[in-house]
């Protein structure tokens, strides 16, 4: 084995040497290059995770605005429900209204109506019974001529044409 460690010119002094500079590499490394470069990986880590809560946060939100945005919608319905159902009421009691007014109208024609048929009969009946008198009295007088007083002949025959009807 010896002989193996003489052939590579193995000495302690360079390897000891080495394991040093290693060593003080290693410190300087860890000083100029891990510790910044550590920093900026926490550094880096911390504006990930802000960044990821405020992306949350901002979640939260919409959430809560969407939450807020659909009650304002469902209130906003039921108001429109609300006011449509009231307009139809108040149509349909507007059509009642109008309704009453014209049944009452139409009540109120028929009305005129009968009572301008029933004085038209009333006109055409005193009319009927006048000419009846008339011819009545004309019939007397050409068949007993002038010998029968008028005025009573009238009253006669228009108390028989009354008890008549």
């Amino acid at each position: 084995m010896e002989s193996i460690i003489k052939s590579l010119s193995f000495d302690w002094r360079y390897c000891l040497a080495q394991i040093v500079l290693f060593i003080v590499l290693c410190l300087v490394l860890n000083a100029v290059y891990w510790k910044p470069m550590l920093a900026h990986l926490a550094k880096r880590d911390k504006t990930i995770k802000d960044a990821y809560d405020s992306v949350e946060g901002i979640r939260r939100d919409m959430e809560t605005l969407r939450a807020d945005y659909q009650a304002r919608i469902i209130k906003i319905e039921g108001e429109a429900r609300t006011h449509i159902q009231q307009a139809i009421k108040e149509a349909q009691a507007e059509r009642e209204r109008i309704l009453t007014e014209a049944r009452a109208q139409a009540e109120a024609t028929l009305q005129q109506g009968v009572q301008a048929m029933e004085s038209e009969k009333a006109e055409a009946l005193t009319s009927l019974r006048e000419r009846m008198v008339a011819i009545a009295l004309g019939s007397v007088d050409k068949a007993l001529g002038r010998s029968v007083d008028p005025g009573t002949l009238r009253k006669t025959i228009e108390q028989h044409v009354a008890a008549r009807n």
